[in-house]
């Protein structure tokens, strides 16, 4: 079961795109989640939902985004509108305000900050973003955990680097002899 944060999120991203539902879609609302929880991460050492995330075939998705969907759609706080076409996005419309209480100003501020960068391009360019090394190594349905995010870019492999790897498996040798 999501967590109230989750589920106040998902629902603050569905209102803030009220006035043009038909920018957001599945994959940007995935990928808003995901951005806004891997930034707190690596700023604040902790994301703003604490919900999982797990591999799909276009980038990493809420493990429990659908059931979050349903509860509000249920709720009567969202609607969600099926695709007429084959490449038209799913729509979700805020009916009602969120209940925001759980979550801080920062959070929202960052949220917005996030949705405003994920919806100022397509939906197969922010899906594509998401396709990482972290992403790469996962298997499909496998989680992704936000530790991971941290070793996400390849960096430089300097002279130091080369140096400490030596001298750490010169003492991993030495242990094991």
């Amino acid at each position: 079961m999501a967590t109230a944060k989750f589920k106040a999120l998902v629902h603050f991203i569905v209102h803030e795109c009220r006035e043009h539902p038909g920018r957001l879609g599945a994959i940007r609302l995935n990928k808003a989640l995901w951005y806004t929880d891997v930034m707190s991460y690596k700023m604040n050492g902790v994301s703003v939902t604490g919900e999982s995330y797990v591999k799909r075939k276009k980038g990493p998705v809420p493990a429990q985004i659908l059931a979050t969907l349903r509860e509000l759609k249920n709720e009567g706080k969202i609607l969600i509108q099926e695709p007429e076409f084959l490449y038209d996005a799913r729509k979700f419309i805020s009916l009602a305000n969120p209940s925001v209480e759980t979550l801080s100003e920062d959070d929202r501020i960052l949220a917005k900050s996030i949705l405003d960068s994920v919806c100022g391009v397509t939906a197969n360019a922010i899906s594509e973003m998401t396709h990482d090394v972290i992403w790469d190594a996962a298997a499909e349905g496998e989680e992704i955990p936000l530790y991971a995010t941290l070793a996400s870019e390849l960096g430089e492999v300097t002279e130091d680097v080369k140096s400490w790897a030596a001298s750490m498996t010169a003492e991993v040798e030495a242990v094991a002899a």
